[in-house]
């Protein structure tokens, strides 16, 4: 018989070859109870991966490989007639009579000197975790493309502007002050009323000038309403002076806003607009409809020229209308152009006429914007096309206002809408702002008894 504080195996007793268990592929884990009863006793084994079959074992020590990665690997024994010396578990069956479970108890003895091979753990390669950059709370399509496809956005806006998650809220608010504008308003009393601002729209061919219009004008009237030609062309297809008024159909009868929005041909290499004829605008002088060239002649003795223009007559903010697609490059690609819009600009400053910039086609430049226009205050893209447009011009960036015109849908979108009435709400400030140099003339001239009706 063997004794399990042998050190050795008799010569004649005969070890019957124990059944190979199968290693558990966790290390250490117990070995479960056994219902089958041993009738002799039996020598004491430790947990291995592998049992030999040969009857007499040669004590040696194998290396039980791990499943899992990451996981080390532990040195186990297989059966040996040694005393267990390493700190391994020992499951012990008791010899009991047939049918009694066998309950296997756990020894664990303590190495004085713990082996000397090392093996050591083998190293799991796991795949590193995405990074995730920071987006607006705003949600956007990705239309099926993942986030590295996507432009990326700023966690918080990089101009304060509205309430954007209540969309349609912010939309009536903002819609319903617009069309309560009464130039300024918060200064004169009931006795004096300004009967409208005009805003004259100047840029290159095909920034987008008239498009602009047809859009403040779609917002007020409730569906996408062309009234200005636009659309792409190798020349300019606005060709007269023209005096837009903004009907509103919130008004029962609808009745024109405060406010006229001016157009006139958009300037190109050949056709670049002259000191005198940009003065002619600014100061009215030029009567509604009427055909003008920016480059052509103009004289006080022509039919349908205003000699002796009034205040409301005059121009009191000009937006400069600029193509957000070529502001990178706007001095190479147009630098006729924009040598003749700063030309013009010293003709606005001199007589102190507030300029301000409506920055185009913003959704050309960046994906996420064109998937959802709220994200524009989110962009990178577009806070640096204001940057540079800043630059170029020389306008503070709070007077350049990103904006997406009606080009392509059908329908009204509620943040295209809120975009432009943020960008109307600008100019008509940038309006007070010049009415406010003028405001004893204001007092003087349009008194009660001068008072149009709205």
């Amino acid at each position: 018989m063997a004794s399990a504080a042998q050190t050795s195996v008799s010569a004649q007793t005969t070890v019957t070859p124990a059944t190979p268990s199968v290693a558990s592929t966790q290390p250490n884990v117990q070995a479960s109870p056994s219902t089958a009863a041993a009738t002799q006793p039996v020598v004491n084994t430790a947990v291995a991966t592998a049992v030999s079959t040969q009857p007499i074992v040669t004590p040696t020590r194998s290396k039980a490989a791990s499943t899992q990665p990451g996981v080390p690997t532990s040195s186990s024994p297989t059966v040996s007639t040694q005393p267990i010396v390493n700190t391994v578990a020992v499951t012990t069956v008791s010899s009991q009579p047939s049918g009694t479970p066998a309950i296997p108890t756990t020894v664990v003895t303590q190495s004085a000197n713990p082996p000397a091979t090392t093996v050591p753990a083998q190293t799991s390669v796991k795949p590193s975790a995405p990074v995730v950059t920071p987006v607006s709370p705003l949600t956007f399509a990705t239309g099926g493309r993942s986030l590295k496809d996507m432009d990326t956005l700023y966690e918080t806006p990089w101009r304060k502007t509205v309430n954007w998650n209540n969309i349609f809220e912010t939309l009536a608010e903002l819609k319903e002050e617009v069309e309560k504008y009464e130039p300024l308003g918060d200064l004169l009393t009931d006795e004096v009323q300004f009967p409208k601002v005009n805003i004259l729209l100047l840029g290159g061919v095909g920034a987008g000038k008239s498009s602009v219009f047809n859009t403040f004008n779609s917002i007020f009237r409730g569906k996408i309403f062309n009234v200005a030609r636009s659309g792409s062309a190798e020349h300019s297809l606005t060709t007269k002076f023209t005096r837009y008024p903004i009907m509103s159909t919130s008004r029962k009868p609808p009745m024109p806003l405060k406010f006229r929005v001016c157009d006139i041909r958009g300037l190109e290499q050949d056709h670049l607009m002259t000191k005198e004829n940009m003065r002619y605008i600014l100061e009215g002088n030029i009567a509604d409809k009427f055909p003008f060239d920016p480059s052509g002649n103009l004289s006080a003795d022509m039919p349908g020229f205003n000699k002796y223009p009034a205040l409301d007559e005059k121009i009191h903010c000009v937006a400069l209308v600029q193509d957000a697609t070529i502001v990178d490059a706007m001095q190479d690609l147009s630098p006729e152009v924009t040598g003749n819009i700063k030309e013009m600009q010293t003709v606005m400053n001199g007589l102190e006429i507030p300029q301000v910039v409506i920055l185009t086609k913003i959704d050309s430049i960046c994906e996420t914007t064109k998937n959802n226009i709220a994200n524009a205050f989110y962009s990178p893209k577009v806070e640096k096309c204001v940057a540079n447009v800043s630059k170029v011009l020389g306008l503070p960036r709070n007077c350049i206002f990103p904006m997406k015109n009606y080009e392509t849908e059908y329908q009204l979108d509620a943040n295209i809408d809120v975009m432009g009435l943020l960008t109307l709400k600008g100019i008509l400030n940038n309006c007070d702002a010049d009415l406010f140099v003028h405001y004893e003339e204001v007092k003087e001239k349009f008194a009660v008894a001068n008072r149009r009706n709205p």
